[in-house]
């Protein structure tokens, strides 16, 4: 009973906790308070659990305030954060969205309900309704408090990344006085944004765990090293190059560790290279094996199974950045597979491109699989570190932050370069070592290149498109309030 009553308070904070009239939502009708739901640890508990409803690797996920179905963020549907950061770039392509290939979208494009990343604002909105009614809560100790709290910033924080990664800074609800308010904000400055990112990261620091890779109950769960990988990821795209620094050299700090084979990584759940991973299963299921694979695969010496959805490939030019010796590409990238017929499918005959497996510990049929989905690690902070102290001229130094990734890889250490050589050196080197992990955009953004690469790929791609539009009905909804990213109309 005790059971039922509480799921019964966690559907009234999901459904009413964050109701809203539009897109923008602009009001929050709430009858929830810390008098009659915070009352316990279990209720917080609540509270921050539902935060991470679009944090999942399965197929989509269903709203908690409004019930509009969505692509969960790091699913391997193509209008996902995650694969919309791959398939924008030289790492990845597919043929099932012409727009999203072609850099076609506009205000207008994807919209619905099952328009992917934008809408995710209301779950910032959320986020700022549970911080300030469990900040008011005097049921429960003040350091359960802090825990809770702490972790509903960090979720708020990365939100508002995801968002700011994507379209810049969006009108997101971070003032509890507001959430009932039925007026429109205009869009915050770019400092003032990302300010509040860096603040709730640096407050909740104090009060998280440091990981959560030994305690199979609480994986899943944000820690010390997530905050400080998202404050990483927010220095370098700012280009703050010293925070960077310093940030990325705490986490290397911590225990963690880079693991000695890299396939590994993606085989061993919750290994300490592993800073984040979404929790999978076959409830919430990574899907993103069974896109790679093409309809006529049987096997290869890493894996034998039947054929896939082939939607997504890595162009050849870029596999073909990898060294014949390194083992990123020996090991868990397919260039060549037996087919159903008894032959041979490559490059010559039929493959368009590389099958980006990197997850080689996977097994059965497909297509759902419980392999967590790896989303921050130890291997790209060493990278950042290394990009982070090339930029402050400290090249000697970010060799010995670049050179273990490409040891474990069994290729050659960098040496001899001038700064400019080892901003090339290092763009690729986070390709090779990051393929398919959802930071590609990003490096080609930061290093000015994303446009110009996407040109010489053919694509019809302009300066503005570093960003997203913001959706035509949020723009219309607002009375042009909100203001639409440069260089596209409003509607």
């Amino acid at each position: 009973m005790k059971n039922i009553k509480l799921l019964t308070i966690v559907i009234l904070l999901m459904i009413t906790g964050t109701a809203c009239e539009d897109k923008l939502e602009t009001k929050i009708f709430s009858q929830l308070t810390p008098e009659n739901f915070y009352g316990s640890e279990a209720d917080f508990n609540s509270a921050v659990t539902t935060l991470f409803n679009p944090f999942t690797s399965d197929w989509g996920t269903e709203d908690t305030g409004d019930g509009t179905w969505y692509p969960a963020i790091y699913n391997a549907n193509n209008r996902t954060y995650l694969l919309r950061s791959l398939l924008t770039t030289d790492e990845m392509e597919n043929g099932w969205d012409a727009n999203l290939e072609q850099f076609n979208w506009g205000p207008a494009t994807w919209q619905g309900g099952n328009e992917t990343v934008y809408y995710k604002i209301k779950y910032v909105a959320r986020a700022t309704s549970a911080i300030d009614n469990m900040s008011k809560s005097t049921a429960v100790p003040d350091a359960i408090k802090a825990k809770y709290i702490a972790q509903a910033k960090v979720m708020r924080a990365w939100l508002m990344y995801v968002l700011y990664d994507f379209f810049g800074p969006v009108n997101a609800k971070t003032d509890p006085a507001t959430l009932t308010s039925t007026v429109i904000d205009p869009r915050p400055s770019d400092a003032d944004y990302t300010a509040q990112i860096e603040t709730d990261l640096l407050e909740a620091i104090p009060d998280l765990d440091d990981m959560y890779n030994d305690t199979e109950a609480n994986w899943g769960k944000v820690s010390k090293g997530v905050a400080r990988m998202l404050l990483l990821k927010l220095y370098m795209h700012t280009k703050d190059w010293a925070k960077a620094e310093d940030v990325g050299k705490d986490i290397i700090a911590m225990d963690y560790s880079l693991q000695a084979d890299y396939a590994d990584i993606f085989k061993n759940e919750r290994n300490h290279e592993v800073i984040f991973a979404v929790a999978s299963s076959t409830a919430a299921p990574n899907w993103y094996p069974q896109h790679v694979f093409p309809d006529n695969y049987a096997s290869t010496p890493i894996i034998t199974r039947g054929g896939g959805w082939y939607g997504y490939s890595m162009p050849w030019d870029f596999f073909d950045k990898y060294e014949t010796a390194d083992l990123r590409s020996k090991n868990t990238i397919i260039s060549s597979y037996k087919n159903v017929d008894g032959g041979t499918t490559n490059r010559t005959n039929g493959l368009r491109g590389a099958i980006p497996l990197k997850y080689t510990g996977i097994s059965g049929p497909g297509p759902m699989y419980s392999d967590d989905v790896v989303i921050f690690r130890l291997g790209e902070v060493y990278l950042s570190v290394a990009e982070a102290l090339n930029e402050q001229n400290k090249t000697t130094e970010a060799y010995t932050f670049v050179n273990p990734i490409r040891q474990r890889a069994g290729v050659g250490d960098f040496s001899g370069m001038t700064q400019s050589q080892f901003r090339d050196a290092i763009l690729d080197e986070r390709g090779r070592e990051l393929y398919a992990e959802g930071s590609r955009r990003q490096d080609l953004i930061r290093h000015g290149k994303f446009i110009s690469n996407a040109v010489s790929r053919g694509k019809d791609a302009d300066d503005w498109e570093v960003l997203f539009p913001i959706p035509a009905a949020v723009i219309n909804q607002s009375n042009g309030i909100v203001e639409q990213n440069p260089g596209y109309s409003g509607s």
